[in-house]
């Protein structure tokens, strides 16, 4: 099941922007991007995931902050709610999540992310899409060219760590801060 954009076509308007047939695509795919780099949903949703666990007593869940859990497994074998403790957004247990030698594959379902989109966030998708949109519009560019001068013509290319494969590319710091932001992630197994 997909995730709804963290942005929509009226956060477009009312930053003055005219809609486009491809908003609710620029939308989607920028919220993809946004959510990759936060390793998390962002916004409220359910999800499953899948934790391995080496004898710590204690879980770093993903995709803070957490709201609820629902279930836990522990190799598959469901756990009664008493056996385990949410805390600070970690799973707690008394005897642990399996053990050094034995590790423990935990599934976790959980409510988690925000029960609304920052205004910071969707200010960046609208931005994103902003900039796929007018890529699109332009028709094909190619967005590694840094710089390009007609008279002798020449073209300078971006290359290395600088270099970016597409028009909704995010800076590194904005990736660091959305990952710094909302916890980083894990194997999800399933958003419902």
């Amino acid at each position: 099941m997909a995730l709804p954009a963290l942005a929509t076509t009226s956060d477009l308007s009312a930053r003055g922007v005219s809609p486009s047939s491809l908003w609710s695509v620029m939308l989607d795919v920028a919220s993809c991007i946004v959510r990759g780099y936060a390793g998390s949903p962002i916004a409220e949703t359910e999800s499953t995931v899948e934790l391995t666990g080496w004898g710590e007593r204690s879980l770093t869940l993903p995709g803070l902050p957490i709201q609820s859990v629902s279930a836990v497994t522990i190799d598959g074998t469901a756990l009664d709610a008493d056996d385990w403790k949410l805390t600070d957004g970690s799973l707690w247990r008394l005897c642990g999540w399996g053990d050094e030698l034995f590790p423990a594959t935990v599934g976790v379902t959980m409510v988690h992310g925000l029960p609304e989109v920052p205004s910071s966030i969707v200010q960046l998708v609208c931005d994103l899409a902003i900039a796929g949109d007018l890529a699109a519009s332009q028709g094909a560019i190619d967005p590694r060219v840094a710089s390009e001068r007609i008279d002798d013509y020449t073209v300078t290319f971006v290359t290395g760590a600088e270099a970016m494969a597409t028009a909704m590319e995010l800076p590194k710091l904005t990736r660091s801060w959305l990952r710094s932001s909302f916890g980083g992630g894990a194997g999800v197994v399933s958003y419902r």
